[in-house]
């Protein structure tokens, strides 16, 4: 489906703003959009305008979720999220999750990353940054893959394939190669990009690390560091360097560089992140959910390392994460930083910037020249307006369902149907794509 030709008038929305604004009409032309009136502004209907009444719900940027992995994510959640697997997250990993990523081929690749994305547009997020793994061999299929996935469903994506040296030492070498051949013809591709990837450093050799390096310099690159307690073994007991000293190292870490997990993060390694512009990304349901410590928030805001927020593929709304981190801060005992406003101003947009940045675009709000991936939530208050901006107003509207999604102009999701694809058939599919992952 191409993006509508004609204007889209969305009328009666309300905004998050402060004050609230209650009677908003938001005007989307082509990808972008091109006017926000505020109640009491007119907009003049034109011939051929396609009008949307919001009825007084939630118009919201479309959200953008900075470290999920599509197909395993989905594979986890058809396999019931084994909270009870025995041993430590390190075996989860390794005994679990790994030979079942090991098994997927491309076409079950797609069906479980086709399932993901469809989750995500339900859930009011727009834009993925992807980290993918599947069968041996398969390093560019395995993208091509994903890619097929998230443009079937219409969402926005930078993907990404893990390199680990993890069962060979080719592995690694080959993933590298994988990611510049798929990343540069989609350099300038408004709504699929790729990155230079990488899954840990527990089996990842320096020469990996350096074949990664090209890609990452142009095209950025997606790290997921310290899940567990590996990395650190691995990076102090041969190298005396903390993981993230490593990445420096290699030349990784820059300001297109996202940083997720870093469970075992030291102030030399905020620092480096910090120095080098790179963006934490900290999936803290996912980190509780596994029983693993995630980052400490109170360091990096310290070290005034840009964070953002991610669901590991777990979960596929990004409100949820917004409650978690606020839970996490109430609990603290000590005194700020990170301070009341840190959901609203630091962790919550980080993810949008850095996305925009990549892409090319202005993501994560609702202005005039941004681009126009919206979501409309079933959502009125009965009463009382809420309070706050950004990351604070996301914990009053978690759970609320999207009634309509919109990406680059297009319409994904209309009064809670999907437009373009059918979703019985996209479960169909990625059920039996599990069954295979999961066979014995």
């Amino acid at each position: 489906m191409a993006p509508v030709s004609t204007r889209i008038v969305i009328r009666r929305a309300r905004l998050v703003r402060d004050p609230p604004a209650v009677g908003a009409t938001v005007v989307v032309q082509g990808d972008r959009i091109t006017r926000v009136a505020l109640h009491g502004e007119r907009v003049v209907p034109e011939p051929g305008d396609w009008e949307i009444d919001a009825d007084g719900r939630l118009l919201v940027p479309g959200g953008v979720d900075a470290h999920t992995h599509l197909a395993a994510g989905a594979l986890l959640r058809f396999a019931g999220l084994p909270a009870r697997y025995p041993g430590s997250p390190r075996a989860l990993r390794q005994g679990f999750r790994r030979p079942a990523e090991d098994r997927l081929a491309p076409a079950d690749v797609e069906a479980l990353a086709t399932a993901a994305a469809l989750a995500a547009l339900r859930a009011g997020t727009t834009t993925v940054v992807a980290l993918e793994r599947a069968m041996p061999g398969e390093e560019l299929p395995t993208l091509l893959a994903a890619e097929r996935a998230v443009r079937v469903v219409g969402i926005r994506a930078l993907l990404a394939h893990g390199a680990s040296d993890l069962g060979g030492a080719g592995r690694g070498q080959a993933s590298a190669r994988a990611a510049g051949e798929f990343a540069a013809p989609r350099a300038n591709d408004p709504m699929v990009r790729g990155m230079a990837g990488l899954d840990g450093l527990a089996a990842t050799t320096r020469e990996t690390l350096e074949a990664l390096s090209g890609t990452a310099a142009r095209f950025g690159i997606h790290a997921s560091i310290g899940e567990d307690g590996s990395d650190l073994e691995r990076s102090w007991g041969l190298e005396q360097r903390w993981p993230l000293q490593l990445l420096d190292d290699a030349g990784l870490l820059g300001s297109r560089t996202l940083v997720a997990h870093a469970s075992t993060l030291s102030t030399p390694e905020a620092d480096a992140l910090r120095g080098a512009d790179a963006a934490l990304v900290v999936p803290l349901r996912a980190a509780r959910y596994w029983g693993v410590e995630p980052a400490s928030l109170d360091l990096a805001a310290l070290s005034e390392v840009p964070l953002a927020l991610g669901t590991d593929g777990l979960f596929p709304d990004l409100a949820g994460e917004a409650v978690e981190l606020a839970g996490h801060l109430r609990r603290r005992r000590s005194a700020p930083p990170p301070g009341g406003n840190f959901l609203e101003e630091s962790a919550w947009p980080t993810g949008a910037v850095l996305a925009g940045q990549l892409l090319g675009i202005r993501l994560g709000v609702v202005e005039a020249g941004a681009a126009a991936d919206l979501a409309l939530l079933e959502w009125r208050p009965s009463a009382v307006e809420p309070e706050g901006r950004g990351g604070n107003a996301a914990v009053l509207l978690a759970g609320a369902p999207a009634s309509w999604v919109m990406v680059a102009g297009e319409v994904r999701l209309r009064e809670g149907e999907v437009l373009g694809v059918d979703p019985a058939e996209v479960s169909a599919r990625a059920v039996e794509a599990a069954r295979r992952a999961l066979a014995d």
